[in-house]
């Protein structure tokens, strides 16, 4: 069905002029300039001929039923359209027509109205609020704007959810001679969206790279489940960032989890690149149309010092290691130049050669080498009289990276007549700086890093749950109109296997003298109406006879008053008190589009404050756990600092591993903090002292 999309045999385009300019009207001349070779038809208001394209009033007389319908009229108009279409026989729809629910909510209606007759025709729909489906292979375009046939075909396809968006990357790339293969720009997502064209891309085999402009996402955990297994690059920009919420965040992992980071996390699970607007789009997809950068050691040439020295700063901005030349690779570079003043040494400064075939030597010898996973080259030139020759030492840079499988990353510095030529006219990638150039190397040693570890991330632990014992805790609360109390919460991380440290619930002194608990103790209230307990001072800690453990009870009691207005006294958690340790943060949420969450952090103000925590889509393996600790800017605290010997992450790895697993296999699970847990010393395990759960 979507391949019909882009390959049609034939089109109508609906809303055509005879006498003006309208959006339905340049759509299908677009196409005749192009040299689409399907049957193309007008509807419009009036019969006749354009540019012997036969134009229809009515979509019942056209003489054939077409493949893919284009719709270039007032949003009012749709619904019958649609209807018209269904009769027709048309199940291939693109609405381009705005005015639906990005314009106003009242217009949601008639978004449902169009998707109803859709749906009872089988009609599949692209948009509304777009601008369609397009294919360089044909010269088929949707779009309402002008584009003349691309020059040559490309691997290339890209996913818009903006048209505006999309017609300006087209034109961007098109001018730094990149190309593009199909292209799709999805609107409103009324029916097929973003993943609907992934998982059609991924399969197409015309397309080698995915590009996607989204501002969201209609099922992010799908996208995501495809990007996984994507054996083809995909790089994004993922706007809308920051939307304010209108809600208050019920738990500490809402207020730490925004939508934003979820996005990151998955993108990082997956190996999708991510990139900040349209113009780094264009420098990941040229990073992406050079061999993969396999490491990170990197050579730089340099005709200029200045631009060595920033090269060589921007390498170390990004983790790539410049090593030493060998000293035979030394020894080949003196048999084809003499030197005067500068030494061989990586970066490589060639500012006293003008000979155009010494450096072509020069990037060979360089590739050949065994320690060197790809160079960047900064040529800086006047094009008066070297202007043929630096386009004659590019051809034989795209030659020998093609001979060599390796990257050579080339910054070209110029006058900017010179260099717009070249990035219009010359096939092979060049980057306007040698910070842009080494940029481009860490784009593509990023996406190989991210691909190796998602390939081999291991299995996920399915691990043993106590499904009756969550169920009933579950159906309690729904009977009661309640949260989980603080008890049924540590009993929901029992039934995955995360033990807390033994406690028991009493309702006075005389209960609690009786318990076979050791001290020190720790008392905490038991209240449907109070989850964060320690905020109304309902938690005393550190108590060491039966006597203060009594008094502790009826001091909460007195705190937290018996009154109207006060929350209700459940109980009381008695708990054995966790040795010392550092306090850590493991929790979880069910994210509305991309599924249930996992993230980690210390406690305190590292999380609140320095916002320092890793998020994983779940279930993670164990391998994506330990990665998630490894990522903190605190995991140096986790090794062992000044003294004190290394933390048990291994604990920590099967804690995040199982509130992963519950919160995949228990979706009704809405959010759940484990705060804090408690880390010991290597081999010494956690200690689970509270927990809070929230179900949908």
């Amino acid at each position: 069905m979507i391949k019909t999309f882009f390959y049609p045999e034939s089109i109508v385009f609906i809303g055509v002029s005879l006498n003006k300019l309208t959006l339905g009207r340049i759509a299908l001349q677009n196409n005749l300039q192009r040299g689409y070779e399907g049957r193309l038809y007008g509807i419009g208001s009036e019969e006749g001929e354009l540019d012997g394209v036969q134009v229809f009033k009515e979509i019942k007389d056209l003489p054939e039923t077409p493949d893919v319908a284009v719709i270039l009229t007032p949003a009012k108009t749709v619904p019958g359209i649609i209807e018209a279409c269904g009769d027709r026989g048309i199940h291939n729809v693109v609405i381009e027509t705005g005015g639906f629910s990005e314009f106003s909510g009242e217009k949601q209606n008639l978004e449902e109205e169009v998707l109803e007759l859709a749906r009872r025709h089988g009609i599949r729909l692209i948009g509304p609020n777009c601008v369609g489906a397009s294919n360089a292979e044909t010269g088929m375009m949707n779009a309402f704007a002008f584009f003349k046939r691309e020059e040559k075909e490309s691997d290339l396809s890209f996913i818009s959810q903006s048209g505006g968006i999309g017609n300006t990357f087209i034109r961007l790339v098109n001018d730094s001679h990149i190309f593009w293969n199909k292209f799709i720009s999805v609107g409103n997502k009324l029916d097929l969206d973003e993943s609907d064209f992934l998982e059609y891309f991924l399969e197409d085999k015309n397309t080698g790279k995915i590009l996607l402009y989204l501002e969201s996402f209609k099922d992010g955990k799908r996208f995501f489940n495809l990007a996984m297994d994507s054996k083809k690059p995909i790089i994004m920009v993922k706007s809308n960032r920051h939307p304010e919420t209108a809600s208050i965040a019920q738990s500490h992992t809402t207020a730490i989890s925004a939508s934003d980071d979820i996005v990151d996390a998955a993108f990082k699970q997956a190996a999708v690149t991510r990139v900040e607007s349209e113009f780094d789009l264009r420098l990941a997809v040229k990073a992406f149309n050079l061999p993969p950068l396999m490491g990170n050691r990197v050579a730089v040439l340099s005709r200029s010092g200045g631009h060595a020295v920033m090269a060589a700063d921007a390498c170390a901005k990004y983790g790539l290691d410049m090593i030493p030349f060998p000293e035979s690779f030394i020894e080949k570079l003196k048999g084809i130049y003499n030197t005067r003043v500068i030494a061989h040494q990586n970066p490589l400064d060639l500012g006293e050669i003008f000979d155009y075939t010494i450096f072509i030597k020069i990037v060979e010898e360089t590739l050949k080498l065994e320690e060197i996973d790809g160079i960047i080259f900064n040529h800086m030139y006047q094009p008066s009289y070297e202007a043929e020759a630096s386009r004659t030492f590019l051809d034989a840079v795209q030659k020998m990276v093609k001979k060599y499988n390796k990257p050579v990353s080339v910054s070209f510095t110029s006058n900017a007549e010179e260099i717009m030529d070249i990035e219009k006219n010359h096939s092979y990638p060049i980057f306007s700086s040698p910070f842009e150039a080494v940029a481009a190397m860490n784009i593509s040693l990023e996406h190989t890093k991210r691909l190796s570890f998602r390939n081999n991330r291991g299995e996920t632990a399915e691990y043993t749950i106590d499904h009756t014992a969550v169920n009933t805790i579950k159906d309690q609360c729904k009977k009661e109109e309640r949260i989980p109390l603080t008890h049924e919460a540590l009993d929901i991380c029992r039934a995955v296997g995360i033990i807390p440290v033994p406690s028991a619930v009493v309702q006075n002194g005389t209960e609690a003298a009786s318990l076979d608990l050791t001290y020190p103790r720790a008392v905490k209230l038991v209240s449907r109406d109070a989850s964060h307990k320690s905020d109304i001072g309902a938690v005393i800690l550190n108590l060491t006879d039966s006597e203060k453990t009594s008094a502790a009870i009826k001091d909460i009691t007195l705190h937290v008053g018996t009154g109207t207005d006060s929350p209700a006294i459940d109980g009381f958690l008695v708990q054995q008190m966790a040795p010392a340790g550092e306090e850590f943060f493991i929790g979880g949420r069910q994210d509305p589009s991309f599924g249930p969450v996992v993230l980690a952090g210390f406690g305190g103000i590292y999380i609140e404050i320095f916002k320092d925590r890793a998020m994983r889509l779940a279930p993670v393996t164990e391998r994506e756990a330990e990665e998630m600790l490894r990522e903190l800017q605190t995991f140096p605290i986790l090794e062992g600092t000044r003294g004190h010997g290394p933390l048990d992450t291994e604990a920590l790895i099967d804690v995040i591993s199982r509130v992963s697993w519950l919160l995949h296999s228990h979706p009704e699970i809405d959010e759940i903090d484990l705060n804090p847990v408690i880390v010991h010393r290597r081999g010494k395990g956690v200690s689970i002292v509270d927990s809070r759960v929230f179900f949908k």
